[in-house]
Parts: C-alpha cells; structure tokens; sequence
C-alpha cells in the first residue's frame, strides 16, 4: 500500500482509498463512508498499452482518466459528498469514501488523488488528507483491461 498525506495545523479529517475491485481482500477494505465504483462509469485507460504499466500517480494515466467525459464531475461530486458529510460529523472524526476500479491501479489511484486534493484545497489546506492506495503495487490482474 501506498499513502500520501495533504498535511494540514489541524488533524485529519478526511481517508481516500483508492482499491481493485477484483482483488479478494478488496471488500474487508470498504469500511464506512461512501463508495464510488467506477468500472462502468470510466474506460479503462490500461487497454492502451503504453498505460498498461503506469498507474494514477504517473501524468499519462492521471491525464488520460481526467480527460474521459465525467471523470472530473465525479471528482467534484465525490468531494462534494465528502465535505457534506465531514460538515456533519462530529469534531475529531474522519470522514471515508472509497473509490474502486478493477485492479486499483489507474482510474481509482487518479481520481482518489483528485477527490483529496478538491478538499484539501476547500478546506484551505486547515485539515490534513491522507490517501491510501491500497493495491497500486500489486500484479496487474489478467483480463482486467
């Protein structure tokens, strides 16, 4: 797994984990919050091959799924849903979402990435974010393209 962490003077109020869907562990690691799949709402940026191997953290594969029509609308509706629910927790608890794709490599990792900075970024970099890439180093899975 890898985390980044959007640090802020105060503590964290917000977890992005990014998954694959397709991986045995994947469903013990959607714990409370929303849940955003994307397997059928964005193509798969690792059917082309030059992306096969990159994941959402490279530029090419982040650029190719923010260009895909509704990606960046997902984004700012899923930090939307975020910042609503972070308004109406209690102080000190943090607020979950969880956004999947098949194998946790490409589209999850981007938009992840893309949610946790729109909140960071409203939240004028006053609360941390800490993002969790849960199988961003695991093989890619065969057919998932």
């Amino acid at each position: 797994m890898q985390t980044a962490d959007l640090d802020g003077p105060r503590p964290v109020a917000a977890v992005i984990s990014s998954i694959g869907a397709r991986h045995p562990d994947a469903l013990q690691l959607v714990t409370d919050g929303p849940f955003l799949d994307l397997r059928r709402a964005l193509r798969n940026p690792a059917s082309d091959p030059a992306l096969l191997h990159g994941t959402g953290l490279d530029d090419a594969v982040r650029e190719r799924v923010l260009a895909m029509p509704g990606a960046l609308d997902l984004i700012n509706r899923a930090a939307a849903e975020v910042l609503a629910l972070a308004g109406l927790a209690l102080p000190g608890l943090t607020v979950r979402l969880t956004v999947a794709c098949q194998g946790g490599r490409h589209r999850s990792v981007a938009v992840a990435e893309g949610v946790a900075r729109r909140i960071w970024e409203a939240w004028g970099g006053a609360y941390a974010v800490v993002v969790e890439h849960h199988h961003i180093d695991r093989p890619l899975l065969t057919a998932s393209v």
